[in-house]
C-alpha cells in the first residue's frame, strides 16, 4: 500500500465558505479533523478539533447559510471540538468523491495548519494515480504533493500521547535544530516561526520532554 503526502495551498481556499468560520484575525485554522464523511445526500459531516477559535464561533456555526447542524464545544487543554454537517462546495463533495470512486482511504487525522490543508492518502498506486489525474481544474493550482512512498502507520508511544499543537511544537524544533548539538535555533525564532510566545514555545517542550523523560524512567 502507498501513502501518498499532499497539501492544499490555504491561500487558494480549496475547501469553501463554510472553513472560514474557523479563521481567527484573518488566519486560518490550526487543528486536526479527527472524521469527515459524504453522506448520500451530498451534505458531509466532519469532527474538527482546533487547536484555537474566534471566541464567536458558535454564533458564526449558526449564522452560516451553509452550516445544517453543529455541536461545539471547549477542550481541556483551551481548544475547541466541533461536529458540523455541512453542505460542501462542488469542489470538496468531488474530492471526497474521488476518494470512493478510486477506492482510496483517508488516514487520518487530517491536519489543518496556518498554510493549508495537510491530507495522507492511502491505496495503491494507480488508484492514487488516477485520482490525482482526475482532480478538477479548479483545485490543480492549491494541490501539492509532498511525496509518495510505502505507507508505515504511526504505531503508540510518546507522540500518541501529545496534543496536536504540542507535536507541531516538537516538529518545528526536531526541524530548525533545536535539539541539535550546537543548537542552531533558540527559542525565540522557534517563537517566531509559530507565531506564539516565547513562554509557550518553552511550556509546550516542557510537556513534551517531560512525557518522553516519564517513559524513559
Amino acid at each position: 500500500m502507498k501513502c501518498l503526502r499532499a497539501h492544499f495551498d490555504a491561500d487558494e481556499n480549496p475547501f469553501g465558505s463554510p472553513y472560514d468560520v474557523f479563521a481567527v484575525d484573518g488566519r486560518h485554522p490550526r487543528g486536526e479533523l479527527r472524521d469527515l464523511r459524504l453522506r448520500p445526500d451530498g451534505t458531509v459531516v466532519e469532527l474538527c478539533v482546533l487547536e484555537d477559535a474566534p471566541p464567536d464561533i458558535e454564533a458564526r456555526l449558526a449564522d452560516h447559510p451553509d452550516i445544517v447542524d453543529f455541536d461545539a464545544g471547549e477542550t481541556a487543554d483551551g481548544g475547541v471540538v466541533c461536529h458540523v454537517h455541512l453542505v460542501p462546495d462542488d469542489d470538496v463533495r468531488r474530492l471526497l468523491e474521488l476518494v470512493d470512486e478510486h477506492d482510496l482511504l483517508l488516514d487520518t487525522p487530517i491536519r489543518l495548519t496556518r498554510e493549508g490543508v495537510v491530507v495522507n492518502v492511502l491505496g495503491s498506486h494507480a488508484q492514487l494515480s488516477g485520482a490525482v489525474a482526475s482532480l478538477p481544474d479548479s483545485l490543480t493550482d492549491a494541490f501539492c504533493v509532498d511525496g509518495l512512498s510505502d505507507y508505515e502507520p504511526v504505531r503508540g508511544g510518546v507522540r500518541a500521547d501529545l496534543t496536536a499543537r504540542q507535536r507541531e511544537v516538537l516538529e518545528a524544533a526536531v526541524e530548525r535544530g533545536y535539539y541539535d548539538i550546537p543548537r542552531r535555533v533558540s527559542v525565540e525564532e522557534l517563537a517566531a516561526e509559530l507565531g506564539c510566545s516565547q513562554s509557550t514555545v518553552s511550556e509546550h517542550l516542557r510537556k513534551v520532554e517531560s512525557r518522553v523523560m516519564n517513559r524513559l524512567g
